[in-house]
């Protein structure tokens, strides 16, 4: 299909869209509402969507990605007109996923800023997933460790320049700091982030 969000009049103001993508329990919604709070921005979820559609019956199995990909593009994009930053918390584990996003966001005179979050500490991310409760109406409180390790092996090798933090290793203070340096650096630039400042 055909995205209709990518011929919407741009920004003049190049707002940032940051997004914060990895597999289920690395810590992504951590920093991605860590990130919001500081700069006083929304967050996008795709966690949270999917159980407000479930809530209102209006997903099935068959159309329910589909569905919450059109809302976060619709909220994401309209934003993004008005001038106003925006994080954006999803999988973002395919090559493909990323590259929309990002074209999604300089075509409407955005800037995209791209994070990966992991953990190196298997059982560290195992007993986070285990023992987590998210709160989210409508949705699972948690996930099977199975399910993120079918999703780490479907994630797709980030080729591009882009923030990578693991959980296991920076607090998640830290990772907010670098994530924040990034997007204040790059506010007054209306530049895609420097390869030369964040990824490995």
């Amino acid at each position: 299909m055909t995205d209709p969000y990518l011929n919407l009049e741009p920004s003049a103001e190049s707002p940032v869209v940051v997004l914060v993508a990895g597999s289920p329990g690395a810590g992504k919604s951590t920093l991605a509402e860590g990130v919001a709070k500081q700069l006083r921005v929304p967050v996008f979820s795709l966690d949270w969507v999917m159980g407000a559609l479930v809530l209102a019956r209006a997903v099935t199995d068959e159309n329910a990605y589909e569905v919450v990909d059109l809302q976060l593009r619709a909220l994401v994009a309209r934003h993004v007109q008005l001038g106003i930053d925006v994080v954006v918390d999803t999988t973002g584990h395919t090559v493909e996923e990323r590259a929309r996003w990002r074209e999604l966001t300089e075509r409407l005179g955005g800037v995209f800023v791209g994070v990966e979050c992991v953990c190196s500490d298997e059982v560290l991310h195992r007993a986070r997933v285990e023992g987590r409760d998210r709160g989210i109406p409508g949705w699972h409180a948690t996930v099977p460790w199975v399910h993120v390790q079918r999703m780490r092996g479907l994630w797709e090798a980030w080729e591009e320049e882009h923030l990578v933090l693991d959980s296991a290793v920076e607090t998640p203070a830290g990772s907010v700091k670098q994530v924040l340096e990034v997007v204040r650096g790059l506010r007054s630039t209306g530049e895609t982030a420097d390869p030369g400042i964040v990824g490995r």
